[in-house]
Parts: structure tokens; C-alpha cells; sequence
């Protein structure tokens, strides 16, 4: 089973290293008014991921995984506005499976997280998740055994990187924490970030391993974005993007 799985995920790492490139730009879009933003933030945005952008805000306890921290620079960085765009306007079930008529659906950029559960044990997935957990609090050496160290090399470490920092050679040519925008939509996880791994539970984190992102939002009920594209106009969605960025992503909001 264990030589098995290695060949597989070693084929998966080589696809990866094949991936067509995006054609979306990664550049910040400056559209919308941080003005109009902030009001809408403060009005629905808030009682999810806080006042403050902690992900903390007074119904964050009823969703799984918990709300996205927008105060998290060396991670929300590495988002593309449009792509925050479409996952308020369309909800996140929508985009990570393509079915929007954005742009950004059309485009080559690669949907992060495919499933693992038929390659590997729940052992395995386990001992994953433990690594995880080490690399976060900061564990000088966090590999639970030289095989789920293996299995990463050959699985993770193309998105993820060989140190669990999120800066694999399939997202982009810059380390972390310098700002730059993630190829890979969501962004890989950098599983040193405390203040972003405590947002995922266990049973998050295994069923994420197992079914990947996209059955684990459809399928098994992990989804902390709806879509609002009913509720808010193309230009509140943009204003909004633009008073995250500004505020929590670049601690500098401008009016």
C-alpha cells in the first residue's frame, strides 16, 4: 500500500509541475470606494469575520471551518481580488468548481486541494494532520515519522512547500512573508501560521485530506461563504475588497 501511494502521489507531483500557466492577472485591482466598503463591511460582513477582520465576529462560532482572517497579511496576501470577488458574489461552492460566468472561472488558475482519501490511510491522513499542528506550534522537528514525511515531499510540498510555509513551486516564485498573490486560488496553507491554522478543526482538516476542497464544501458541509451577489451590487462587492485589502491586508486605509 506504501510503495503504492508513493508512485501515485509521485505522479500527482510531476502533473503539478506541468500545470498550464494563468492568464488572470495578479495584480490588486483598485476598483471601488473604501468608504462605500467600510459601510457594507460594518453592515453584514462583520457579524462573521469580525469588526477587526479576526474572524471573530458574533455568529463566527456557528460556521466550520471558522470565518476567514482578513488581519492576517502574510496570508490574505496572497489572494487575487477577483477572486475575492466572485467568492462574495457567487459563494465559494460556485467558484472553486467553476461555475460562474466570471472571467476567473475561465482562466487556467488551478483550484488548490485535490481529494487524497483513496491514496492514503487514515494513519496516514492523521499523521499529516499532526505535522500540521507541530509546524504551527513551532515544533523544531515537526515530522511525526519519516513516512509522513515522504508523503509530504511527494503529495504537499508542490503547493505547500517543503516547510509547510504555502510557497510551493506551483504557486509563485516568492517566499513568504513578502506580499505577493498565490497562482493557486484559494492559497495553500501555510501550516506555520498560527493564527490561520487555529480556524480548522480535526475533522475539518481530515475531511479536507480525504474528500477535497470541493466535496468538502458541497458534499460534507464545510462551507463558511454563501453568496451575496443577490444582496450587494458588483460595486458594493468591489468596495468591500477594497476596504479588506486596504485596511487589514495593507494596514493603511485610504478615503
Amino acid at each position: 500500500m506504501r510503495l503504492r501511494t508513493l508512485s501515485f502521489l509521485s505522479g500527482i507531483s510531476v502533473l503539478f509541475l506541468f500545470w498550464t500557466p494563468i492568464s488572470f492577472s495578479t495584480e490588486p485591482s483598485d476598483r471601488g470606494d473604501i468608504a462605500l466598503g467600510e459601510k457594507v463591511y460594518n453592515e453584514i460582513c462583520f457579524s462573521c469575520h469580525g469588526k477587526e477582520g479576526d474572524g471573530r465576529g458574533p455568529s463566527y462560532f456557528n460556521t466550520k471551518p471558522f470565518p476567514q482572517v482578513f488581519a492576517n497579511p502574510n496570508y490574505m496576501s496572497r489572494f487575487m481580488d477577483q477572486y475575492m470577488f466572485d467568492v462574495v458574489k457567487y459563494g465559494k461552492l460556485a467558484v472553486l468548481k467553476k461555475a460562474t460566468p466570471s472571467e476567473f472561472s475561465k482562466t487556467s488558475i488551478p483550484v488548490a486541494m485535490p481529494a487524497f482519501g483513496d491514496v492514503l490511510t487514515d494513519e496516514q491522513i492523521q499523521g499529516l494532520i499532526q505535522f500540521e499542528k507541530n509546524l504551527a506550534q513551532g515544533i523544531a522537528n515537526p515530522w511525526p515519522s519519516e513516512e509522513i514525511k515522504e508523503i509530504f515531499m511527494d503529495a504537499c510540498a508542490t503547493c505547500h512547500g517543503s516547510q509547510g510555509k504555502g510557497n510551493g513551486d506551483r504557486v509563485v516564485m516568492q517566499p513568504p512573508p513578502e506580499r505577493f498573490v498565490s497562482e493557486i486560488q484559494p492559497p495553500p496553507a501555510d501550516y506555520s501560521n498560527a493564527k490561520l491554522m487555529e480556524r480548522f478543526s480535526d475533522d475539518y482538516r481530515e475531511a479536507l485530506i480525504k474528500a477535497g476542497k470541493i466535496d468538502t464544501v458541497d458534499k460534507l458541509g464545510f462551507n463558511t461563504m454563501n453568496p451575496y451577489g443577490e444582496v450587494l451590487s458588483d460595486e458594493e462587492i468591489w468596495s468591500v475588497i477594497k476596504y479588506i485589502r486596504k485596511t487589514f491586508i495593507e494596514g493603511k486605509a485610504k478615503r
